[in-house]
């Protein structure tokens, strides 16, 4: 240590007891496994009797502390206004080194990694964490290596690495585990933590960055969002290097985005719920497993497992799915007032099937294996079904459907198509149903219509009409036209 003006105190016996320093302080220490330069305005130093090793260190104004491993090269600052450090030995030959030290004002500590963790080739190399604070306390195992750091008051970390955002976490109390190399493997932080990468915010009671993997855990009400969406869960772990969020336990998802998100149903939110999420920010795949069910405007889905594609805008549901969609009113002839209150008296379509795939920017969707559709009146069964949406007219502008709700405008539907209307039953291979006009028209096979009370109509094709049960029977002989009247249906 040299300073520009020392001063030492000896005991009565001889031995050096104290050295004050004072004035553009600087001290060094080296050894086998890296070294250590400090700086300070002033510095007292107690000295263990007899022996002239340090015992207590206390370091004041503009302190700075470097220590740099020889092995892996990471590189540890500490920065404060006044720092004491406690230091083992007192007896002979018994090793003199640092086993505490703690800030006496605020204090910033700053690592750069150097070589990656042996074994994982995706962590980040001259990666840069820094961690400011109240107070800094660390402690140091018998060999004088720093492996824990308890960090109070206004805690703020920062870790920074090329090509990616920084990431920024304030709480109100830390701990980091210190490795041998001068590096951090495990930090924790606790009490009200709010993270920040980019445009994604976060926050949770707790939350737990491992170095080795690039990840960060959160827990205690974990909540994570970005610029158009929320996802709330009981834990929730993100990675820095590869992009993948995994959330786990009473899962919750809301992209506020009604218009550009990934689904489009109606000029809505998009609210997710589910037992666990899979996620990954780069592709834009979310998956939802495990009761998950998806509602947007009047248009809901449950299922076992629920993926979102989000620049594909597509959406898989598989395993026990069902979902409501509302369907397009029929065209109507008698006036605005007489076409806003059909609108009101919203007729919804409840599906259910093995598999369901939906394409937002083709108003499409696809269902198969055991598909089952119940309206107010009719109820469909098919092997697989095809649906096609259009937009339901904007609210004052029946004339602009391009902003509204999706709603199904026709029905495809093959592989042994029943409909059941009331006592009406038809059957046949395919069958088709367009909702302007509320018409059914089967074919394929054998089509069928069977009527409780007027008896059994048989063609290559059969048309009807839901509104005034008009059949069209296209057979061998030609077309004929058959209209029925029943007094109840």
């Amino acid at each position: 240590m040299n300073a520009d003006r020392l001063s030492a105190q000896f005991a009565p016996q001889g031995w050096l007891e104290k050295i004050h320093a004072d004035g553009k302080v600087q001290g060094a220490k080296r050894a086998t496994t890296g070294q250590e330069d400090f700086s300070a305005d002033k510095a007292v130093m107690d000295i263990w009797p007899r022996l002239s090793d340090p015992k207590e260190l206390e370091l004041t104004g503009n302190v700075i502390v470097k220590s740099v491993a020889n092995q892996g090269g990471a590189a540890r600052l500490l920065q404060t206004t006044a720092l004491r450090m406690e230091f083992s030995g007192g007896q002979a030959r018994q090793q003199n080194s640092p086993k505490y030290a703690e800030t006496l004002g605020p204090g910033t500590l700053e690592w750069t990694d150097g070589a990656p963790p042996s074994g994982n080739p995706r962590a980040l190399s001259e990666a840069k964490t820094k961690l400011s604070a109240g107070k800094l306390q660390l402690s140091f195992d018998a060999q004088g290596k720093a492996n824990s750091l308890v960090a109070t008051g206004n805690v703020r970390t920062e870790r920074a690495a090329d090509g990616r955002p920084t990431q920024i976490a304030v709480a109100q109390k830390g701990t980091a585990q210190l490795t041998d190399g001068g590096g951090w493997s495990r930090m924790d932080l606790q009490g009200n933590v709010r993270l920040s990468e980019g445009e994604r915010r976060a926050q949770a009671g707790r939350a737990v960055f491992v170095r080795a993997d690039q990840t960060a855990t959160l827990t205690e009400q974990a909540a994570v969002r970005d610029a158009t969406a929320e996802t709330r869960a009981t834990r929730i772990i993100f990675s820095q290097a590869t992009g993948d969020i995994r959330a786990e336990g009473k899962v919750r998802s809301t992209d506020f985005s009604s218009r550009g998100g990934t689904l489009q149903l109606a000029p809505a939110a998009t609210n997710i719920t589910a037992d666990v999420m899979q996620a990954n920010s780069k592709t834009g795949r979310a998956l939802y497993s495990g009761s998950a069910r998806l509602w947007q405007g009047d248009s809901v889905m449950e299922a076992e497992a629920i993926e979102l594609l989000r620049d594909k805008k597509i959406l898989n549901a598989a395993g026990n799915v069902r979902a409501i969609f509302p369907q397009s009113p029929q065209n109507s002839k008698t006036g605005p007032s007489a076409a806003q209150a059909q609108a009101r008296k919203l007729n919804l379509w409840h599906l259910s099937a093995a598999t369901l795939t939906y394409n937002d920017a083709e108003s499409f969707a696809h269902l198969e294996k055991n598909v089952v559709v119940q309206s107010a009146d009719q109820r469909i069964r098919a092997s697989a079904m095809d649906l096609y949406f259009t937009r339901s007219a904007t609210a004052g502008n029946s004339a602009v459907p391009s902003t509204g709700a999706q709603q199904i405008s026709k029905a495809i539907g093959t592989g042994g198509v029943v409909v059941e209307d009331g006592v009406r039953k038809a059957t046949a291979e395919r069958g088709e149903y367009t909702a302007a006009d509320g018409k059914f028209v089967m074919s394929g096979g054998n089509p069928t219509l069977a009527d409780g009370s007027e008896g059994t109509t048989s063609g290559r094709q059969l048309t009807f009409f839901l509104a005034d049960d008009t059949i069209i029977v296209d057979s061998e002989n030609g077309s004929r036209i058959l209209t029925k009247h029943r007094v109840q249906k």
